[in-house]
């Protein structure tokens, strides 16, 4: 198998990876200094943003801690799903251009969506609302899901028609 053509996307899918695990080892180590930095960030704008409610401050720094395990989940997952895209694409000789198109775009797509939860989760507290925080970087989001997205639909169409289309030339036909 020829990895040249996916080398740079298999390259972003194993930062996804290893960002995620990364991630999953902070968590085991410092999850309460997640917690209180959230924490401590929405009391800073308790008065400003949360109307000196600090129950409506508590329930946007849970979240946050939700949105930390969704990087996490996100960037170690979308990152395998984009090496077996990758390797789908240059096992089944491709054409060098979807090769590259599909590593690519799904290897950021894995790096991409884990940042987009990352920093939604990382800004809510200081911003008074999960919702503020996804719409400042949702553009992350949808790039990344929607390169995400292309990928896999580009593999099922090329694989659709490689088993499906394309004649053999196979000497047991």
């Amino acid at each position: 198998m020829d990895f040249t053509h996916i080398k740079l996307g298999l390259a972003f899918a194993m930062i996804a990876i290893l960002f995620g695990g990364i991630m999953g080892l902070g968590f085991g180590c410092c999850e309460e200094v997640f917690k209180d930095t959230f924490k401590e960030h929405s009391r800073r704008v308790l008065g400003e943003k949360y109307n000196g409610s600090q129950n409506k401050a508590d329930k946007v720094s849970a979240k946050s801690w939700v949105y930390m395990k969704r990087a996490h989940l996100h960037s170690q997952t979308m990152g395998v799903i984009s090496i077996a895209l990758s390797l789908i694409a240059a096992g089944l000789s491709f054409p060098r251009f979807l090769q590259i198109s599909i590593s690519l775009m799904s290897g950021l797509g894995a790096i991409g969506y884990g940042l987009f939860w990352l920093l939604a989760g990382f800004f809510a507290p200081s911003m008074g609302s999960t919702g503020a925080a996804k719409e400042i970087v949702g553009f992350l989001a949808q790039i990344s899901t929607g390169s995400f997205l292309i990928a896999t639909l580009g593999l099922f169409l090329m694989l659709g028609f490689k088993v499906f289309i394309q004649k053999s030339s196979s000497p047991l036909k």
